[in-house]
């Protein structure tokens, strides 16, 4: 963390201070240049025009005067030369022509590009002081968190009863670790009544009268079903016989699976008679408010 941010710090700082340097030169030069061009007609500069020489010991003189100046004020530049003849450019000399009337003047520079070396203990501090700073944060946060109960917020899936025709069992979803295993006939008979009766919900079906054929044809469907997923069966079970054994058996089923949740029997479970037990006339084992997308049914 520290070396990466150190480099981001220190490559920032670099091209900052380039810049400013640069941009000093640049500045401090063009002053010199408009210094030299307000006194250029009593300097004593060389002029072919007029086979004038020039008088060299004064142009040097104005020249220390001029470097004295931008000594005291720290300059990057020191004025080198001022002749009608280029100087040559090299990384540390600087050349600004000044056109005059029939010369062209040429004022020399000696330019100082380094940078401060100590200046660099900036980005190194600064580097130190946010690798710190992040530091402090992420502790801040870790603390933060150790000392809050991590509150998960759980969304409870609707308990949903689950009919698996590859195995033969049933379950809830939220404990299928809690099958039960139904034999072939209470299976298909529970499966046929669940879909009978999202056909027919205000059908009564009484234990004293007959199964009604729809509801066996169905039974029959799901029996098929299971021999087509491979199970071995020698006949066909007679859903309409020993009606209250085949109940009994369902409910004996959902009483294990839904020992936890008797709310749920409402749905689920096939009435049983009361008064005057399974000779009841206004009793029926149909089930209410029901349908197969109540049942999660594996292998269809």
């Amino acid at each position: 963390m520290f070396t990466v941010t150190f480099i981001v710090f220190l490559s920032v700082f670099y091209l900052s201070q380039t810049y400013q340097i640069k941009n000093d030169i640049e500045k401090q030069a063009s002053q010199v240049v408009t210094r030299v061009a307000l006194d250029i007609n009593t300097l004593p500069i060389a002029d072919p025009f007029f086979s004038y020489s020039g008088n060299t010991a004064v142009v040097e003189s104005y020249v220390n005067k001029i470097n004295k100046v931008l000594e005291k004020q720290a300059a990057r530049i020191q004025l080198l030369n001022i002749s009608i003849e280029q100087a040559n450019s090299h990384d540390n000399i600087l050349v600004q022509k000044l056109v005059d009337a029939h010369r062209d003047v040429y004022v020399s520079f000696i330019i100082q590009e380094q940078h401060l070396k100590s200046a660099y203990i900036v980005p190194l501090i600064l580097a130190l002081l946010n690798t710190a700073f992040y530091s402090w944060v992420n502790n801040a946060v870790a603390r933060t968190r150790a000392s809050r109960p991590e509150q998960k917020e759980k969304v409870e899936q609707p308990k949903k009863l689950v009919i698996d025709l590859y195995t033969k069992t049933i379950m809830l979803n939220s404990r299928k670790q809690d099958a039960v295993k139904l034999a072939n006939k209470p299976l298909c008979f529970y499966l046929a009544l669940v879909e009978y009766c999202e056909s027919h919900p205000d059908v009564v079906l009484n234990q004293n009268k007959d199964v009604p054929d729809e509801l066996i044809d169905i039974a029959d469907k799901y029996f098929h079903r299971l021999i087509t997923l491979g199970h071995t069966i020698r006949k066909r079970p007679n859903f309409s016989s020993s009606l209250e054994k085949t109940l009994s058996e369902i409910r004996a089923a959902l009483d294990d699976i839904m020992a936890e949740h008797a709310e749920l029997k409402t749905k689920y479970y096939p009435p049983k008679a009361h008064g005057e037990g399974s000779r009841s006339k206004i009793h029926s084992y149909g089930l209410a408010n029901i349908g197969l997308i109540d049942i999660e049914l594996i292998g269809k």
